[in-house]
């Protein structure tokens, strides 16, 4: 097989810090499928973005990209955008403009192309990745859409103009196993070769012909037979038998564009970590925005702490699922992770006390290292995600609600993660969590409520 892309010698260096990547080398052959794996913050995104075209301007590059054996630069990746390059990237709920339906943002390749969209075709991709009744709901903005339908939505876009290279950036992380494989049946349909940065060493193993591993910003090939992760189970202590910090009784939410949860009962007791499964769009973020009460239910009750309402301000912690997006990319680190602080000091935080207590949860977190003054969109996918739940431990809160805070992250992160999770439920927290991840749910949660989505709400978030 003929080389499609092939990286020589890339170097990649952000300021004056040491480079992400140093002197790397690969090759992508039409109609293979090769992995990119490594340990969060590794470098694999980079790797995607310098094929591309799309690293940072501020970024010191070196080395050779080279598409179909012609070297590009510049202006030439904006020419093979699209029909030549397709890309899944990592944050589904950045890939799609919040302002136009998802159809119109599905069929943007074939408008920049000047190409007519042929007749049926979003709706027969989307179905394709099973997403429920595509031809209505393709005419709803991506709001409506659930993390794990709008991943499978930047599918279909990558491959709209039937592109010979898909890069595709953790495509299944907000996927459950069954998804998980449609996506990867519908990426690498054709001739169309796939090269995919994945921490799911089990989908690396089932689909990949070959494998480079990234570690310490160098790049070797390896074996398809990678080793078989052992999960490392948090260890528990019972529940204590106390009063519920937070009852849920048939609460319910229905939006008048479509989306909502079904009536879900729900308890949670200090030190208990209750589980939320069910499939995409059945609901799961919609419920954990009620429990805060970032929303108002339709109907149902909630009881906090003995008493009907929601939690008072600054006892939750959020983890949202969209870990890139809740951070403000205009302002340090530091700054987010403290945020949550600032209406119960009722002043701005001295940098250098700000700088103190990032530094803290981050180490709590497994980034030590991180510079609290770096910009969010420095960090890999992974790293905003445990910056995001950094920052939900920040402060006296009671309850922690976390959506997804293993989904981005590889065996280890997540093992970290949970460890963590577990010791502060063990302290005496509540916390609720959302994952797809049976064996999340199994290795970490007391109790796992699974909620479905009903015929009359199959357009649920």
């Amino acid at each position: 097989m003929s080389v499609i892309a092939e990286l020589r010698g890339l170097t990649v260096a952000y300021g004056t810090a040491d480079p992400v990547l140093r002197d790397v080398s690969l090759t992508v052959r039409r109609g293979e499928t090769v992995a990119v794996v490594g340990p969060s913050g590794c470098g694999k995104t980079t790797i995607l973005r310098a094929l591309l075209g799309t690293l940072a301007g501020s970024a010191r590059v070196e080395g050779t990209v080279l598409i179909d054996g012609a070297p590009v630069s510049g202006d030439d990746f904006r020419r093979l955008r699209g029909t030549v390059l397709g890309f899944v990237g990592q944050d589904p709920f950045g890939a799609m403009d919040p302002i136009m339906s998802v159809g119109t943002n599905i069929a943007q390749p074939w408008r920049i192309a000047r190409r007519r969209v042929p007749e049926g075709r979003i709706v027969e991709d989307l179905a394709a990745v099973d997403i429920p009744e595509p031809a209505q709901r393709v005419r709803r903005r991506p709001f409506t859409w659930s993390g794990g339908m709008l991943q499978r939505g930047s599918v279909t876009t990558a491959r709209a103009l039937d592109p010979a290279l898909v890069l595709a950036d953790e495509p299944t992380s907000a996927l459950d196993d069954t998804n998980a494989h449609r996506v990867m049946t519908a990426l690498t349909a054709g001739n169309a070769a796939l090269l995919i940065v994945s921490h799911d060493l089990r989908l690396v193993r089932k689909y990949a012909d070959r494998v480079y591993v990234v570690d310490n910003g160098t790049v070797t090939e390896t074996s398809v037979e990678l080793p078989v992760e052992t999960p490392r189970v948090p260890s528990r202590k019972p529940v204590p038998d106390k009063a519920p910090v937070l009852r849920a009784s048939a609460l319910t939410k229905r939006y008048p564009g479509g989306g909502g949860v079904a009536p879900v009962d729900l308890t949670v007791r200090p030190g208990e970590i209750v589980g939320l499964a069910g499939p995409s769009g059945a609901g799961k973020s919609t419920l954990l925005r009620l429990l805060a009460g970032i929303e108002a239910p339709g109907s149902g009750r909630l009881v906090w702490d003995g008493e009907d309402g929601p939690p008072p301000a600054g006892q939750v912690g959020m983890v949202f699922q969209n870990a890139v997006g809740s951070l403000d990319p205009r302002r340090p680190i530091h700054r987010g992770v403290t945020e949550p602080l600032r209406p119960r000091l009722r002043t701005r935080i001295a940098t250098a006390e700000s700088l103190a207590i990032t530094r803290t949860a981050l180490a709590r977190v497994g980034l030590a290292d991180i510079d609290p003054r770096r910009l969010p969109g420095e960090l890999s996918g992974g790293q905003a995600q445990r910056v995001a739940i950094a920052r939900a431990l920040v402060g006296d809160i009671r309850l922690l609600l976390a959506d997804e805070p293993t989904a981005a992250l590889d065996d280890d992160s997540a093992a970290t993660i949970m460890t963590i999770l577990r010791d502060i439920a063990d302290d005496g927290m509540a916390l609720v969590l959302v994952s797809h991840s049976e064996r999340v749910l199994d290795e970490l949660a007391d109790t796992v409520v699974r909620i479905e989505a009903l015929p009359d709400l199959s357009t649920a978030r």
